[in-house]
């Protein structure tokens, strides 16, 4: 089913400047009425220097390191470090960032951003970083929609959604903003590509239930569901999706405990052996390697880390960090180097060889300002 694209609504104030470290100026844009695909929000290429020629895929190295800072007034900010140069772009936003997803092909940044407290507004953002500048790609709310998870391929852009409180995946097509309906009434999750092109998967981790829908968005059929009880025992408990959404980990936390369990959704079984292997401290984030090999957790100070053969998980040396209080993770389009953020200092820690057993690396490096979200190109 077809949804027309609705026009834009009059955004305000949607962003306010772009600064790096070096200069004063604040860049104020003009509102505009043209549509979300059509209106740039900040062309940055006029205050980029010359010695930043922006993200180049064809480099091996790691380039940029994008950080979300929260700000006053239920407002963002964006820090784009050069890991090269340190030089550091700062783009404000309003609404908090819930996710950042990147297009490593590409060069760009897909941020999930939510405004407003009473009446939350949902949109998309994306961030070139060829030239960095950044755009309103579409809009939830227009659609009425929350969004839950979301896959961008090419020009399309696939989201896990409720609307009305009913579960779905929608496709939208980001250059003309167009919607469309693939499938409804399953519990929206996270998503994760199948084992075929035309396979896309949604997995829901409730209180009591994992439930896999597997959808074929040519036919725009859902082919498969699978749901069965996992047993996690009521708490602080995370989950976690496996590349191709073959097996689920979630973590489980409970006065100052944290337990890891593995399920392997096509047989509807959980391992509880994995359980056992138990960890001390606060849990605050985690991430998947692509092959699905390692499992890394920030626990306190330090990097929890689990070699992982489907439902099994055998646990790695621990990695002790210099700084406080680890919180969010990424890891380097090579999978080999994990970057951390802190709370409550401008340290960004990061560990080269990750995937190695003892033979890892630790440094640390300043970046100004509370940091939060990551993700490194």
């Amino acid at each position: 089913m077809k949804l027309a694209a609705t026009p834009a609504l009059f955004l305000t104030s949607v962003l306010a400047c772009l600064t790096a470290c070096q200069s004063a100026p604040v860049m104020t844009p003009t509102q505009s009425p043209l549509a979300p695909n059509q209106r740039p929000l900040l062309a940055a290429s006029a205050q980029q220097p010359t010695a930043d020629p922006g993200f180049d895929p064809a480099m091996q190295s790691d380039q940029y390191l994008c950080v979300v800072e929260p700000a006053t007034n239920n407002r963002s900010t964006l820090k784009i470090m050069n890991l090269q140069t340190r030089w550091v772009r700062r783009i404000d936003l309003v609404g908090r960032v819930l996710t950042m997803t990147g297009d490593h092909s590409n060069g760009k940044l897909y941020l999930s951003v939510r405004s407003g407290t009473s009446s939350p507004y949902y949109e998309m953002f994306v961030l070139d970083l060829k030239n960095f500048q950044l755009d309103r790609s579409l809009s939830f709310s227009q659609a009425r929609l929350v969004p839950i998870d979301v896959k961008v391929r090419g020009s399309e852009a696939f989201v896990s959604a409720k609307e009305g409180g009913i579960g779905g995946l929608l496709r939208n097509e980001l250059d003309t903003g167009a919607w469309e309906y693939i499938a409804s009434h399953f519990p929206a999750g996270s998503l994760e590509w199948g084992d075929r092109p035309n396979l896309i998967q949604s997995v829901y981790f409730g209180d009591d239930n994992i439930e896999r829908t597997t959808i074929d968005i040519d036919s725009q059929q859902i082919v498969d569901r699978q749901k069965f009880p996992h047993g996690v025992p009521f708490g602080n408990n995370v989950g976690l999706l496996a590349p191709q959404g073959k097996f689920f980990y979630a973590f489980h936390q409970l006065q100052g405990e944290v337990s890891l369990y593995a399920f392997d959704i096509n047989q509807g079984a959980v391992n509880r052996q994995v359980a056992l292997q138990k960890a001390v401290g606060i849990l605050y984030s985690t991430v998947i390697s692509k092959d699905g090999t390692r499992l890394y957790a920030s626990i306190d100070n330090r990097i929890e880390r689990f070699a992982l053969q489907g439902s099994f998980a055998r646990k790695m040396p621990t990695i002790q960090l210099q700084a406080p209080d680890a919180r969010h993770l990424s890891l380097s389009e090579d999978q080999r180097t994990l970057y951390v953020s802190h709370e409550n200092t401008e340290q960004i820690s990061r560990v080269s060889a990750v995937d190695s057993e003892n033979n890892y690396r630790v440094d640390a490096f300043a970046l100004a300002g509370k940091n939060e979200e990551i993700i490194v190109f």
